[in-house]
C-alpha cells in the first residue's frame, strides 16, 4: 500500500539532540511548542519553542501546499517530468529540513561556574 505524501500523519521532523549531538526524527503531528521529546540515544530532553514550531510549520505547510497545487493543476500531463521535478524538490526540501534542524539545535547544558574567590582558594 502506497502512503499518501499529503497526509501529515506520515511526516517527520529531523532534530539534533543538544546533549549527544545525534540526530533523530519526531512525528510532525506531535511537534508543537512546549511538548517535551526525548532523544532515543541518550534520553536527553528536547522542547521546541514557539519560533522553532513556527519555522517547522511554515516549512512543511508551504512545501506541501505548493506540491498539492502542482499535482492538482497537472491533468494527465507529462507524469515523468512531474515525478522527476517532484523528486528534486523533495530532496531539496529534506536538505532544508536538515539545515533547519541544525539551526534549531539549542545550546548544550548550562554549567555552573564557581566564583573568582572560590577558584583561587
Amino acid at each position: 500500500m502506497r502512503r499518501n505524501e499529503f497526509d501529515p500523519s506520515g511526516w517527520t521532523v529531523p532534530v539534533i539532540c543538544k546533549d549527544c549531538g545525534k540526530g533523530f526524527e519526531l512525528p510532525y503531528r506531535h511537534f508543537q511548542a512546549g511538548v517535551v521529546f526525548h532523544c532515543p540515544h541518550c534520553h536527553g530532553s528536547f522542547v521546541p519553542n514557539l519560533p522553532m514550531y513556527r519555522a517547522v510549520r511554515d516549512a512543511f505547510e508551504s512545501f506541501y501546499a505548493k506540491r498539492k497545487r502542482d499535482r492538482d493543476s497537472t491533468l494527465n500531463g507529462d507524469d515523468e517530468k512531474l515525478r522527476q521535478r517532484h523528486a528534486a524538490e523533495l530532496e531539496a526540501f529534506h536538505k532544508s529540513l536538515d539545515e533547519l534542524a541544525h539551526a534549531m539545535r539549542p545550546a548544550g547544558k548550562m554549567v555552573r561556574r564557581k566564583g573568582l574567590a572560590a577558584m583561587f582558594t
